[in-house]
């Protein structure tokens, strides 16, 4: 009787090891041990092919109560490197993590404008932010690009961005792709890509992210997993004809208009002129108002809007959780958020909790950055010590 394959034994335990140490941080032999079921004899041999083969590294002594100290194994960060990249039309933001997920450099532009090579650009951004991280272009293994548009699921072709005719020159991205090595970048959607962040609140979970910046878009994740659709435009509701449930700001025809042109700086600060207050049609001053707590008529409309264009996506996949982000809805907050889901209560869909995200900071790129790190750990992990071909950058 076969007894198996004892490299694909070795892999298998050595990334049963990986996991548990990026899950808990530092563990001893006896922690691996316990964690895994392997012998003494087991848990010390995949230690020190780890530490030989740059996946994992000391990291001090914990102490015991009796007899001398123990010794801790950790994940060695510098075995891998990724980037992120949130790219808008007037800006673009890098920044670059080691394997543990710790960013350990950064870098941000302002769009350059016409007449420049937007693909040097942003190859010299990349550049930028991985020096500072101590490391060269070269050595990065997963570089994920954000943008406001729509990606093919493959993450290789850019389809349509017409938020991105800041830049001149960039049209498909191809150009880009091949500078920066086919084999290690991706382009993905911003949206989806703060669904990917969002997904490290809500773990294994189905939800909806209903997103409202300066475009309105949705990103469906199904059992712990995004969900792109089969051309890449799953999520694509700021393009859905609808009509206007309110009476007052945007009137649409009898056959409707785009979800997009209800929702954002300009729309909210028409509808806000229909009850009577004065609000500049600009991203920063609409979510300045809405953080102020604006009259409840005109939020009473606003979440109508929001429910509109929530509805379609609880009635066909049933995600038991809607999540509004983006900078209109959290400035909004929970007087949004309780209108929403009272709205959607008496409706006879599926009975679904409505929740704002408490995701801060820059969640487009923190999501470029998870994304490029699942997707390099899945490699080396799944590789082990047989994948090794030489030394981690130890920067």
């Amino acid at each position: 009787m076969s007894t198996g394959n004892p490299t694909v034994f070795r892999t298998l335990n050595e990334r049963a090891a990986l996991e548990l140490l990026l899950r808990h941080g530092a563990l001893t032999r006896a922690e691996l041990e316990h964690h895994t079921g392997l012998s003494k004899a087991s848990a010390a041999e995949v230690l020190r092919r780890l530490e030989n083969g740059g996946l994992a590294r000391k990291a001090g002594t914990k102490p015991g109560n009796a007899g001398p100290a123990a010794q801790l194994w950790e994940l060695n960060g510098a075995a891998a490197w990724v980037a992120g990249v949130d790219l808008t039309a007037r800006a673009v933001e890098v920044s670059v993590a080691d394997l543990t997920g710790e960013v350990r450099g950064g870098h941000q532009a302002e769009a350059p404008g016409e007449g420049t090579d937007a693909v040097a650009f942003l190859t010299g951004a990349v550049e930028a932010a991985a020096r500072e991280a101590g490391v060269a272009l070269a050595d990065l293994d997963q570089i994920v690009l954000g943008v406001p548009g729509i990606v093919d699921p493959e993450g290789h072709r850019l389809r349509q961005a017409v938020q991105l005719s800041g830049w001149s020159h960039l049209d498909d991205l191809g150009d880009l792709r091949e500078r920066l090595g086919p084999d290690r970048f991706r382009v993905e959607n911003d949206v989806n890509l703060v669904a990917i962040r969002e997904l490290e609140e809500h773990k294994g979970s189905s939800f909806v992210l209903f997103w409202v910046g300066t475009g309105v878009g949705a990103g469906a994740v199904l059992n712990g997993a995004l969900w792109r659709g089969v051309t890449g435009r799953g999520g694509e509701v700021g393009s859905v004809i609808v009509p206007d449930p309110v009476s007052c700001g945007r009137l649409y025809g009898p056959d409707g208009g785009v979800l997009g042109a209800l929702l954002g700086a300009a729309p909210l600060a028409e509808l806000a002129a229909a009850h009577g207050l004065d609000v500049e049609p600009t991203l920063r001053a609409v979510t300045g108002f809405l953080g102020a707590g604006p009259s409840g008529a005109f939020l009473d409309d606003f979440a109508q809007r929001v429910a509109l264009g929530v509805t379609a996506a609880v009635g066909v996949l049933d995600p038991g959780r809607v999540v509004l982000g983006g900078p209109v809805c959290t400035a909004a907050g929970e007087p949004l958020r309780a209108r929403v889901a009272e709205l959607l209560a008496p409706t006879g869909l599926a009975p679904v909790t409505v929740a704002v995200s408490r995701v801060s900071g820059n969640a487009v790129l923190e999501g470029a950055v998870r994304y490029a790190l699942d997707l390099t750990r899945e490699q080396v992990f799944q590789a082990g010590t047989a994948g090794r071909t030489g030394t981690p950058n130890e920067s």
